[in-house]
């Protein structure tokens, strides 16, 4: 496979390593985010482990990779192209989330993490800005720049990495860590999605740092009992203490959760939003400044300058609200 086997239709992302595009295979006749890097990049762990994941993952709440190859200069990745954007955009539309529209989303994610864990796959940037939604309203966790390949269940690391609002105390203050990381950052995702902001919050890195380790959580008013125990459970700091995935899942929060029938797809459960799309090459739900970029070559040597998956953003229009309640 070559870049000539694929039509770049708009830029839905870039950032500092590269570029992504809406682009079409042309043998399939399949709409793809065509993501593009400079090879150097590939002599990096956090790559190789990126395509080794994207090769071996195989469900429904993961981005799917279809093709991988390479020329002399870039590293090419075909992947499954999710019009709805970011559930971050989606956010900054409408704030936060009901109750059922956040057990939703979390539902998902928890799966995603859960099949993650079980093939020792430690993800680490758990965010809403690489949670990404699908033509029918399901998410999906992309980006694995900064996930460990070959990480078994027990193994620790201590590499720092990932978004500060999102990452446990063991990685803040530096201390070996292992799956335990996704848990926390679950707990302040679903705090997020409830309230519109996280639990931690800082004028500065070391402000934040400080919260992190030591504040109280406080809830707003009109939170539930059974989210509000969720929350505090998976916010636990000591690592050894906090809830894995299987204990998350008996939690009265999701009580009326099918976790067999969501993880085929079935059930009762029904997604709180659906894009409405003009169709399969509508990128409405990206950012105007990345949809609005030239598709030519910056210059004949470097033509795919500049990209980072985690950077696709969204523009929800006035059709597309989440309902509360």
């Amino acid at each position: 496979m070559t870049p000539q086997d694929f039509d770049l239709l708009k830029v839905i992302g870039c950032g500092g390593y590269g570029k992504v595009f809406l682009a079409r295979e042309k043998s399939r006749e399949r709409v793809v985010a065509l993501k593009v890097v400079s090879k150097d990049e590939l002599e990096k762990q956090h790559l190789q482990d990126e395509i080794r994941i994207l090769e071996n993952i195989k469900s429904r709440f993961l981005c799917k990779m279809y093709h991988s190859f390479k020329t002399s200069q870039k590293v090419y990745m075909a992947l499954e192209f999710l019009p709805g954007g970011e559930l971050f955009a989606l956010m900054e539309r409408v704030q936060f989330l009901s109750e059922n529209s956040a057990r939703f989303y979390i539902a998902q994610i928890t799966l995603g993490l859960d099949y993650l864990h079980n093939n020792h796959i430690l993800y680490r940037d758990l965010k809403p800005a690489n949670v990404m939604i699908d033509k029918d309203g399901n998410v999906k966790l992309v980006d694995f720049g900064m996930s460990k390949f070959n990480f078994p269940k027990g193994n620790k690391t201590s590499t720092f990495c990932g978004s500060m609002e999102y990452m446990a105390p063991e990685m803040i203050t530096e201390k070996e860590y292992g799956h335990a990381v996704d848990l926390w950052a679950l707990g302040v995702l679903l705090f997020d999605l409830v309230t519109g902001s996280p639990p931690f919050n800082g004028e500065n890195d070391e402000e934040l740092e400080h919260e992190i380790r030591t504040a109280k959580i406080e809830f707003p008013k009109g939170i539930s009992a059974e989210c509000q125990v969720l929350i505090k459970s998976l916010l636990v700091r000591k690592e050894e203490h906090r809830i894995d995935i299987s204990q998350t899942k008996r939690f009265d929060f999701f009580k009326n959760v099918d976790w067999a029938e969501l993880e085929q797809g079935r059930g009762n459960m029904t997604p709180p939003w659906k894009p409405v799309l003009s169709g399969e090459e509508d990128v409405k739900y990206f950012d105007s400044s990345f949809t609005n970029m030239p598709l030519e070559p910056v210059d004949n040597d470097n033509p795919f300058e500049g990209f980072d998956l985690a950077a696709l953003g969204s523009d929800l229009n006035e059709d597309s609200e989440v309902p509360r309640k």
